[in-house]
């Protein structure tokens, strides 16, 4: 049976959908191509490609990291932000993805409703994470996302940590969780760093055949894919002095040793894993 508005949808069907369906979500710390994501699948009609559904839950992303024990609460804030609209990719019959970093600390409740969702890790050089989120504020803005953004629960540690630190600790903390979530979840899951998503073509039909999409694009459409860039940040005339953007911020081969130390000191052992060099 084809439905064609959610509101149709007989308890049978319903059954079906949480044991059966498969979501795709790109799991990531946020500065690491998940907007870039979405850029990629709006050239395939089969899926459903978004960079933040709304609500993005982004003023509950420290609560979720903060509060794991809270599996029911947790379980309901997912179900109330997205279950409806992967239910309409579904009877749409599109595949239901998202690349929202908000959504990382969640994935335990994710597979309890969907045993079949898929998971896209998505990394980042340190380095190259930290200095865009610098430039975007990020630990350091006065705004509604600054609320939510995930911290240290030690709170001495983190009132002393430098901004580089801070952003070091997200990276890690942030990976560190995705990582022990695969240990006991290894089927469903693959790893990419978007460096060379972003520069291979071998990586990019990687991904594409995991999400479940047969590559229709020539080569000149995927070049022109991945050399677009998106997301980038500015600062407009107009910027609230709130939000301390930057235009411009050292990248990570020009910042001092002293900076790399403290980095480092953080981010080494996944850095390492990714093999990423420092």
């Amino acid at each position: 049976m084809k439905f064609q508005h959610i509101h149709h949808v007989n308890t049978s069907y319903l059954n079906n959908f949480f044991k059966d369906y498969a979501p795709v979500f790109v799991l990531n710390t946020g500065r690491s191509g998940s907007a870039f994501i979405q850029t990629i699948f709006n050239h395939f009609d089969k899926v459903d490609a978004y960079h933040e559904a709304s609500p993005n839950l982004f003023l509950l992303s420290n609560y979720a990291f903060s509060n794991q024990e809270n599996d029911e609460v947790l379980t309901k804030i997912f179900e109330a932000a997205r279950l409806e609209l992967i239910l309409n990719s579904s009877v749409n019959h599109k595949i239901y993805l998202e690349s929202n970093q908000c959504l990382v600390f969640y994935i335990n409740q994710i597979t309890k409703i969907f045993p079949n969702a898929k998971f896209v890790h998505l990394t980042r050089h340190p380095g190259d994470f930290v200095r865009s989120a610098i430039m975007k504020g990020w630990h350091k803005n006065d705004s509604v996302w600054e609320l939510g953004r995930i911290k240290s629960k030690q709170t001495d540690l983190w009132s002393n940590y430098s901004h580089i630190e801070k952003l070091g600790w997200v990276w890690y903390e942030t990976h560190y969780f995705i990582e022990m979530f695969k240990a006991n979840n290894p089927d469903g899951f693959i790893t990419l760093r978007l460096e060379d998503l972003t520069s291979n073509s071998d990586t990019f039909n990687v991904f594409l055949k995991f999400v479940g999409v047969e590559n229709h694009l020539n080569n000149q459409q995927i070049n022109d894919i991945l050399n677009h860039k998106i997301n980038k940040v500015t600062v407009s005339q107009n910027e609230p002095k709130n939000m301390h953007k930057l235009s411009s911020y050292p990248k990570y081969l020009e910042w001092s040793d002293n900076d790399k130390k403290a980095l480092i000191s953080i981010v080494k052992n996944l850095s390492t894993q990714y093999n990423y060099s420092l």
